[in-house]
């Protein structure tokens, strides 16, 4: 039964994910998400094709949709007798939400790098570890402006995070497969900016969008 209940966890995690915020929110303004600059549905996009309301909306739903099915995770299996048996099902759940971003079912599998919601699930495991990975991603938004660059520090600290954790016995060694696997649906998902850093050509943020796609 605990395994029935783990699968329909990780559905859900990926379902919960799949959930286009920032899609939605751009077609309500008119904005076709998916034929708009970089064509991802995050928010950095948004904050480019629709402004910085739409953004922070955007940010605050993909945190969500990745915190909420993980933090329940963590809790239901924490509370078994041998939970630490069991970590594989929250780090899954995890992954599953930022899998759910950056395919998302709705949207034919296209979706998003999964910067929020990955680091958003990260709290949800280790609210330390997550803390750092945001340090480290903000600080390479301040010397690179690359979003892309931020996200993908992010998901590299927090994989090393978890795995100085689990060796300290602060976090399940569990864990370390949900930062293994983010870490591989990020930089997956990135290639086209590490194309176009190397190209020169990669998009600052802040720097408005040319190429907008209304809805007809």
């Amino acid at each position: 039964m605990l395994y029935v209940i783990a699968i329909v966890s990780i559905l859900v995690g990926y379902l919960f994910g799949s959930i286009p915020v920032g899609y939605l929110i751009a077609r309500a303004l008119g904005i076709d998400l998916l034929q708009s600059g970089s064509g991802k549905i995050g928010g950095t996009n948004v904050l480019r094709a629709a402004g910085l309301f739409p953004s922070l909306m955007t940010i605050l739903g993909d945190a969500l949709k990745g915190l909420i099915p993980t933090y329940f995770a963590v809790l239901f299996f924490s509370m078994l007798p041998h939970p630490e048996a069991w970590a594989w099902a929250p780090a899954l759940t995890g992954a599953a939400a930022v899998a759910g971003h950056n395919h998302s079912v709705f949207l034919k599998f296209r979706g998003g790098a999964g910067g929020v919601t990955a680091l958003a699930t990260l709290g949800a495991l280790s609210f330390p570890g997550a803390l750092i990975a945001a340090a480290v991603a903000i600080v390479m938004i301040v010397i690179t402006r690359y979003a892309s660059m931020a996200t993908f520090s992010g998901a590299v600290t927090g994989l090393l995070a978890l795995i100085v954790f689990a060796i300290l016995g602060i976090a399940p060694a569990a864990y370390i497969l949900f930062g293994v696997i983010v870490l591989g649906l990020v930089s997956w998902a990135l290639r086209p900016n590490f194309a176009r850093i190397r190209a020169g050509t990669e998009r600052a943020i802040g720097k408005k969008e040319e190429d907008i796609k209304t809805l007809r």
